[in-house]
């Protein structure tokens, strides 16, 4: 199994937070940056030749187009790092990654991906600069996002940078990956971020030079630290270890204690016999509460005014489910997963929660913002789902990027089924973007969602042929005249792509 098949036998989340960074020296605490949907980490190792940095990148795939394949749909991005120090490039490495197959455009968008790349470098101060780029062919889409790591040479013993192991397995015979580490595959956590429901934490290290120091068995212990400094001591474990040049330690802490601990420390540490101190290390842990948990009354969010005058609970589902086209991921899951089963004060904490979230300065003001826009979408496009336009592809774009900044309506065509193409100037973190929507049976029914070059958004290659697919006797004859005739005031031929691609 390689390393990109068993990453994909994985199912893992990596919340969403803001950007971390911690500054240390060698051996000290991980660097760790979040980016958006991308997250990175640079973590320090060393080998018996030479040391290196070990890239983790997470990244939704939903960033990227996905391209069709003889087997389906998927992604091709390509992952750069290069480290730098004030003299210039030391090292960098490079390498396109292929995401899961799907069988359409948006199964192969929803899934995360992971990456790690090695390089190794010699003690010094260093730039990281960690780049994703689209390779479909189809956009320009890339981030880069740039981590400072010092690497510090020293002939005493240390630890490497520690870091959560979110799934492991038992390592397959043969050639070991990426993932291999002592006999096991592990994929690690991006960004030290576990659930409040997690009962145990599982974290992986490596010990360097011990056997200078000791000469057989030593301890090793770890725990959990408050932020107040205080030991967690039912978190306190011990292992007895023979002295080696590298030792990996892979180990398993209980979490019964911890469920209300916003942030906490992982500290590892090396000791004699005689209970002298050989070496240390730690990592700052974050704990956050899961979105698609149905104990969602519990974010330590008092109800506002706006929030707490919903109390029929059909009146608030409906509320919720119109709040879709704004969510995330995370959102849109919890809220088509836990609505049947929630309670009234559980969907009035989301919808607090959920707008803290969205708009921490004037989370009322933008509520409101956003209930007017619903109240429109209704009006404009709901008439064909009982009034609940975010149920139709257009309220749902129209909720979720806003008013597209022209339309260009055909509804009454001979060569096409009726169409409207929109045109936004900027839809989210994207510039000149399009949506087109028709109407295959041309009978008092909501236009769908047929084509978008938006990430994400329903994509498809066979749009055009679908779109004048129209079953019409005079189609060819009009179409020849509307050719033959310059002066007519008709549009047919290959319009709707003109029109898609020079908007106006």
């Amino acid at each position: 199994m390689t390393e990109r098949e068993y990453l994909y036998t994985m199912n893992f989340r990596i919340p969403e937070t803001a950007a971390c960074l911690i500054f240390g020296c060698w051996f000290g605490f991980a660097d760790i940056q979040a980016q958006g949907s991308i997250a990175c980490d640079v973590l320090r190792f060393q080998s018996l030749e030479t040391g290196f940095l070990e890239v983790h990148v997470d990244f939704e795939s939903r960033l990227f187009h996905a391209c069709k394949t003889n087997e389906g749909w998927r992604t091709h991005v390509q992952i750069e790092a290069v480290v730098e120090s004030s003299k210039g490039i030391v090292n960098y490495g490079k390498t396109n990654i292929e995401g899961p197959l799907g069988l359409d455009s948006l199964d192969a968008l929803d899934s995360r991906q992971f990456h790690l790349e090695r390089i190794a470098v010699p003690p010094g101060v260093y730039n990281i600069a960690i780049t994703l780029r689209d390779q479909s062919g189809k956009g320009s889409f890339s981030e880069t996002t740039s981590i400072p790591v010092e690497f510090l040479a020293t002939d005493a013993p240390g630890f490497s940078d520690p870091f959560i192991v979110e799934a492991f397995a038992q390592a397959a015979d043969g050639e070991p990956t990426n993932l291999t580490r002592s006999g096991y595959e592990m994929l690690p956590l991006v960004q030290a971020e576990l659930s409040t429901e997690a009962n145990k934490l599982q974290f992986y290290t490596e010990l360097y030079r011990v056997d200078e120091v000791v000469d057989s068995m030593f301890l090793i212990q770890c725990w959990l630290e408050t932020e107040g400094g205080s030991v967690m001591s039912s978190t306190k474990r011990f292992f007895r270890k023979k002295a080696a040049p590298i030792l990996p330690v892979f180990a398993s802490i209980p979490l019964a204690d911890v469920r209300e601990t916003q942030r906490a420390k992982l500290v590892v540490q090396a000791l004699t016999r005689n209970n002298e101190l050989i070496a240390e290390n730690s990592l700052p842990l974050q704990f956050v509460a899961p979105h698609n948990s149905l104990g969602l009354a519990d974010f330590g969010v008092v109800l506002p005014s706006y929030v707490a005058e919903f109390t029929d609970s059909l009146t608030l589902q409906q509320h919720i489910r119109d709040h879709h086209p704004k969510a995330d991921a995370s959102q849109r899951k919890t809220i088509d997963g836990f609505l049947t089963e929630a309670t009234v004060p559980q969907m009035q904490a989301f919808l607090a929660y959920f707008w803290e979230q969205q708009a921490p300065t004037g989370p009322e003001s933008a509520w409101r913002k956003y209930t007017t826009a619903v109240a429109y979408a209704d009006s404009a496009y709901g008439a064909c789902r009982q009034g609940h336009g975010a149920e139709t592809d257009m309220g749902y774009i129209y909720l979720r990027y806003g008013p597209p900044n022209t339309i260009v309506k055909r509804h009454n065509e001979t060569d096409y089924y009726p169409y409207e193409i929109w045109h936004y100037h900027r839809a989210g973190p994207f510039t000149n973007k399009r949506f087109l929507f028709f109407s295959p049976h041309m009978v008092a029914e909501c236009f769908t969602l047929l084509h978008s070059d938006m990430l994400g958004e329903v994509s498809n290659s066979d749009w055009l042929q679908i779109l004048r697919s129209r079953e019409n006797s005079l189609r060819v004859t009009t179409s020849q005249l509307n050719r033959l005739n310059p002066r007519r005031d008709t549009f047919s031929g290959e319009e709707p792509e003109d029109l898609f691609f020079n908007p106006r």
